[in-house]
């Protein structure tokens, strides 16, 4: 899914880029044509080209975390047993920020508990290496089974409509839970909680 959003994002960013440019020709028609309006139009000009700019940010930033957000209000989680990762491609963004691109893959608990086996994209820190082991809470809708994301641990605990759900997996035996701290920080990050608690006390020195 991250990959058809990156993609999205590419093709919205040439839309917007070709309107700039078709308004930045304007500026000359409308100074020949109709020289005592060529001041506003150069003011509308950059007006349009700020609000494109802005929103496209907007988006930019945005758009993953507002459908994992709605997706989780809604309830549509479930439990992600992630078996490893390669990385798939390198991303940038257009305030030069890096990210990769990761397939991730492990098995996927739906709400009857049964396991299946799945891979979906996440934009990883640009430096993260290797994928730990372990369990975290994605996004799942067997209607749309494309829009998996990892749900950040701090996300979950704020989100009383998920306690049922987790206090339902966490009850089940035959699931053997261990997992894995998964917060955003310039990417999503995927650690161990031993490697969470090792970092924090290396930082404490």
């Amino acid at each position: 899914m991250q990959v058809l959003i990156a993609r999205t994002l590419n093709k919205i960013l040439l839309l917007f880029t070709a309107a700039v440019v078709v308004l930045f020709a304007g500026i000359f028609v409308a100074g020949h044509y109709w020289p005592d309006y060529r001041a506003y139009y150069i003011g509308f000009f950059i007006f349009v080209s700020i609000v494109l700019a802005i929103y496209f940010k907007y988006i930019e930033d945005n758009w993953d975390k507002r459908l994992i957000l709605r997706m989780a209000k809604n309830g549509k989680a479930a439990l992600m047993e992630i078996s490893g990762g390669r990385r798939i491609m390198p991303l940038r963004d257009t305030a030069l920020k890096t990210y990769w691109i990761y397939e991730i893959e492990g098995r996927l608990w739906n709400k009857e508990h049964v396991p299946l086996k799945k891979t979906f994209q996440e934009k990883m820190n640009r430096d993260t290496e290797e994928i730990p082991r372990g369990f975290v809470y994605v996004t799942y809708d067997e209607q749309k089974p494309r829009q998996i994301f990892i749900i950040p641990n701090a996300l979950i605990g704020n989100l009383p409509v998920l306690a049922p759900i987790v206090a339902d997996y966490e009850k089940d035996g035959g699931i053997p839970i261990k997992y894995l701290d998964a917060y955003y920080n310039k990417g999503m990050i995927l650690k161990t909680f031993r490697q969470t608690i090792s970092d924090y006390k290396a930082e404490k020195k």
